[in-house]
């Protein structure tokens, strides 16, 4: 288990070291969310460059586009609705889930998935 605590530390923007300290880019993202919430855009998460990959595909933004506009009583109606198998958009929604941006509403065993931020931006490039 070793080896994957240093896959996590080498690829996880948002790890904390042992010893405290935080990355500095995990530093410039909450600066860049702050600056975005005084100037009007509140509840804005902010991904690291190298997390944008796992978000901003077509069938991704598809479902973030859908969630925005409708509330799914559950990953099979969303499934259904976007027309695509229900073990595709079930990994996609794990995916943005585990990236922060899509949260779980559970009524027994439905689980109906919905957005948890009005917003998500990719850090600055520069």
């Amino acid at each position: 288990m070793a080896g994957e605590d240093n896959i996590r530390e080498e690829f996880d923007p948002n790890y904390i070291n042992d010893d405290g300290n935080v990355d500095s880019a995990l530093e410039l993202r909450n600066a860049f969310s702050e600056a975005l919430t005084y100037h009007g855009f509140p509840d804005t998460l902010v991904l690291s460059r190298e997390r944008a990959d796992d978000v901003f595909h077509e069938r991704r933004i598809r479902i973030m586009d859908y969630l925005k506009a409708h509330q799914p009583e559950s990953v099979r109606a969303l499934a259904k609705e976007l027309d695509v198998d229900k073990g595709v958009i079930s990994r996609d929604l794990q995916k943005l889930a585990e990236l922060d941006i899509v949260e779980f509403d559970q009524d027994g065993r439905s689980k109906a998935p919905k957005l948890k931020h009005q917003h998500v931006v990719v850090e600055p490039v520069i």
